[in-house]
């Protein structure tokens, strides 16, 4: 992303341009909340649907996570920072995570590495159901990291990032 134009000139982003396109991929901010209401795996099957756990009467980010000795469902709440999610066992803390739709078993694909751990990587979850890398919500695959991001039109829209090392 270009900081000046040609003349020298800062450019500011057109934050109503990145409002509208925000609501049209589903994210919605509520108070000081942001609400995502929609994502896809890279088949295009949706991970939030009515019948998820529910985080503030909204229906959450439903994935199957596996770890080195079982795998089971997760649901991620739907709103960005927020910590909240509903499984039956944890994981080891610092654990790496396998992570696949639960419809289809596609694993989500890597984005980015992220620095919690060595081995610790960011994974695109879809705004679009095509799949489309400038559309995309990352969450790292690290068991007891908390750090994600929200991508629109290819840039940070917004940023969550864990206080501590998931160790």
């Amino acid at each position: 992303m270009e900081i000046f134009d040609r003349k020298g000139r800062m450019i500011f982003p057109d934050v109503e341009r990145l409002r509208k396109m925000a609501a049209e991929k589903g994210i919605v901010a509520q108070e000081k909340k942001i609400w995502i209401s929609q994502v896809f795996c890279s088949n295009g099957h949706p991970l939030v649907r009515p019948e998820n756990a529910k985080f503030d009467n909204e229906p959450g980010i439903h994935l199957i996570c596996e770890g080195e000795t079982f795998w089971q469902s997760v649901y991620l709440s739907p709103f960005q920072a927020d910590r909240r999610k509903e499984y039956k066992t944890e994981f080891k803390m610092g654990e790496i995570l396998h992570i696949y739709c639960p419809e289809c078993h596609v694993h989500f694909p890597k984005f980015a590495p992220h620095d919690c751990l060595a081995e610790a990587m960011y994974l695109a979850l879809f705004l679009d159901q095509e799949a489309n890398f400038y559309n995309t919500v990352c969450v790292c695959n690290v068991w007891g990291c908390y750090s994600s991001f929200l991508r629109l039109a290819g840039e940070i829209f917004s940023e969550a990032r864990s206080q501590k090392s998931a160790r």
